[in-house]
């Protein structure tokens, strides 16, 4: 009974040590994400925001009804977001003509 107490300590803290937190690849990943899916919108390409969306990506989104002033939930979905990009920016009027672009990484460093 001693040794199965010993050894489950020993196992977990032995696990404790290969758990691992996000790594300097994982936020690099997180920004060019960000980045493809703010300039697919910016440049009309939805190409590279289907690059970085998952298939089954859903976009939950709160928004507010202006006659009601009640919030309801949105959601978009990847082949939705893919036709925003083809869209949304036709006309190049949807956005500055140099965006500040910024991804800021909120996780624990």
């Amino acid at each position: 009974m001693k040794h199965s107490f010993i050894i489950t300590i020993l196992l977990y803290f032995l696990s404790n040590f290969y758990v691992q937190a996000q790594t300097s690849k994982d936020s690099l990943d997180i920004k060019q994400v960000a980045l493809n899916y703010i300039e697919s919108q910016h440049n009309v390409k939805p190409e590279q925001f289907e690059q970085s969306a998952h298939p089954r990506m859903v976009k939950r989104t709160f928004w507010t009804d202006k006659k009601t002033g009640k919030e309801y939930l949105r959601e978009t979905f990847t082949d939705a977001m893919i036709l925003l990009a083809e869209t949304y920016n036709l006309n190049k009027d949807k956005f500055p003509e140099n965006p500040k672009k910024e991804v800021i990484n909120v996780s624990s460093t």
